[in-house]
């Protein structure tokens, strides 16, 4: 038989556990509102400085603010690399680019190098770029190397006209493939088609004519990448 007073010690430590448990309880509750009322005033200072904005027109946004927005946007990091967020002084850099380029910052027409601190543009990008010079160039025209879609795939010829002539680019299969990206193995067709595309319009144009291809260069279309009013000469892929 246990003792009136060995009743009394257990219900003591019992007490002291429960009370310990609260006071636990206690602090956890007290940290999550100290934060969660820590993020509302951040959210709420965030929403004053937006209000100095006037106009949805990025070009518009003081440049502290712009900064502040670019530096929360994460980038795609290359192969087997994770994504990586700009720091304020690269998102400067970034902005002023893209001002004198005259591309948004917040669309698939620029992103950012952080390896030599370069802004690069996209095929979107140069797309755009052509428009706003006013080149009346024609639409990519693709011929697949060999013709036949049975034969296994060599290389991609893109032509593009324009009033001074046409410019020629032949992609080939061998020195473009990314053999550890995904979106090469699944569809290489469409990337070789874009890579032939993409270089073509530079000679076309005249934009990014004297840039060299890097890694970042060869993977950074996302697998969304679409190539607008093309035309291909040979049989349809997959009969």
């Amino acid at each position: 038989m246990s003792s009136p007073f060995s009743k009394r010690t257990q219900r003591g430590e019992a007490d002291g556990v429960s009370s310990q448990n609260t006071e636990v309880g206690s602090a956890a509750e007290k940290a999550l509102l100290i934060k969660a009322d820590a993020q509302q005033k951040l959210q709420q200072k965030q929403i004053e400085a937006m209000e100095a904005m006037a106009s949805f027109d990025w070009k518009q946004v003081p440049p502290p603010m712009l900064a502040q927005m670019l530096v929360q946007i994460p980038f795609k990091g290359g192969r087997d690399e994770p994504d990586y967020f700009l720091a304020p002084w690269q998102a400067m850099v970034f902005a002023m680019r893209c001002y004198e380029l005259g591309l948004s910052p917040f669309s698939n027409e620029v992103w950012f190098n952080p390896k030599n601190n370069k802004t690069n543009v996209t095929f979107e990008g140069k797309l755009k770029l052509a428009r706003l010079a006013g080149l009346n160039l024609s639409p990519p025209q693709l011929t697949r190397i060999p013709l036949d879609a049975s034969q296994p795939l060599v290389a991609y010829k893109c032509v593009i006209h324009s009033p001074s002539g046409p410019s020629e680019y032949t992609a080939y299969l061998k020195d473009w493939i990314v053999v550890k990206s995904p979106v090469w193995k699944e569809k290489p067709e469409h990337m070789l088609q874009l890579r032939a595309a993409e270089k073509c319009l530079n000679f076309a144009s005249g934009i990014g004519a004297s840039e060299l291809p890097g890694e970042g260069d060869l993977g950074k279309e996302p697998e969304t990448t679409t190539l607008p009013q093309i035309e291909v000469t040979g049989l349809p892929i997959g009969e």
